[in-house]
């Protein structure tokens, strides 16, 4: 994916990965939103901002990075997931810790972040969610639950009631996430364009390679927006979603992604034979050169998710 970065601080290497947090905003929403946020993150002097803008760039995009120039602006030039793009971020990031929030919403973290940014960055899980809360001050069900009806995995929200709850997937996409377990666990899934899909296999893939999503009761945002209904179809993204996921058993060995699961494929796929063997094959080659980092399989997992009280 190509890109270009427009303002912000210049990094030397040496400097590149001591800091403990970089800020990663997505756009979305007006204007008044995104530059309401961005005076108030350059107050907070929390660290790096790094800003996702395109393919269509705003007007105003050189105007912003003088009125700006704590900030820099990861310019994409074409369509990409949501996915896609916080794997950019991360990637941009010169920081250990990436949180990764949206343009109309707000952040609040303790009064003095630095503890639990060390702790974070050094014992913390792959990505900690925030408690989320409406433009009402009331919290949100953020916390998402899996649910499998057969071939078929959905989510079913929770209101966070402790701290340390294991949530599926981080609520929005918004959450810290550690870069060095991001990187490790493969980040997302870039095949995949519906963000529903993509996420879920992120927070699977996170699970059944031995890794968690976590609440954080001291991580607060603020939404100013209604939260969009998401796309839950079983489309194209699915197909590649349930052979690396659902399809998936864990043996003695670790994970196998067996033939006899292909005839079973083939029926339910629409592409035809050729392309779907085709697609079939690859994503086993995935599976077989991954096979050790599985601890589990989708239906353990599921079936041995606590429900919280």
């Amino acid at each position: 994916m190509s890109y270009t970065a427009v303002g912000g601080p210049r990094l030397s290497r040496i400097r590149r990965g001591r800091d403990k947090l970089s800020v990663l905003l997505l756009n979305r929403g007006g204007r008044f939103f995104r530059t309401k946020l961005f005076q108030e993150l350059e107050e907070l002097q929390l660290g790096e901002i790094l800003c996702c803008e395109g393919p269509r760039i705003p007007y105003d995009i050189e105007a912003l990075s003088r009125q700006f120039p704590a900030i820099r602006f990861l310019l994409l030039q074409e369509e990409t997931s949501i996915g896609e793009k916080i794997n950019i971020g991360l990637e941009e990031s010169s920081a250990r810790l990436v949180l990764v929030l949206w343009s109309d919403m707000r952040v609040s973290l303790p009064a003095e972040p630095a503890e639990m940014l060390d702790k974070l960055a050094s014992e913390g899980p792959l990505c900690s969610v925030p408690m989320i809360k409406n433009e009402q001050g009331m919290t949100m069900p953020s916390i998402q639950l899996p649910v499998l009806l057969k071939d078929l995995i959905k989510l079913a929200p929770w209101a966070p009631v402790r701290d340390g709850m294991r949530t599926l997937v981080p609520f929005e996409f918004c959450g810290l996430y550690r870069k060095d377990k991001f990187i490790k666990c493969g980040g997302f899934d870039s095949n995949m364009d519906n963000p529903y899909w993509q996420k879920i296999d992120f927070g699977l893939r996170a699970y059944l390679w031995g890794e968690k999503i976590l609440y954080h009761q001291d991580l607060q945002m603020v939404m100013q927006a209604e939260v969009s209904a998401e796309d839950t179809t079983a489309d194209e993204s699915y197909k590649l979603f349930y052979l690396k996921n659902i399809a998936v058993r864990f043996k003695e060995n670790g994970a196998v992604l067996s033939y006899t699961k292909l005839p079973h494929y083939l029926f339910r796929s629409d592409l035809g034979p050729v392309y779907s063997g085709k697609e079939f094959r690859e994503v086993r080659k995935w599976v077989e050169q991954n096979h050790h980092r599985f601890i589990t399989d989708v239906q353990t997992l599921v079936k041995h998710w606590e429900t919280p009280e």
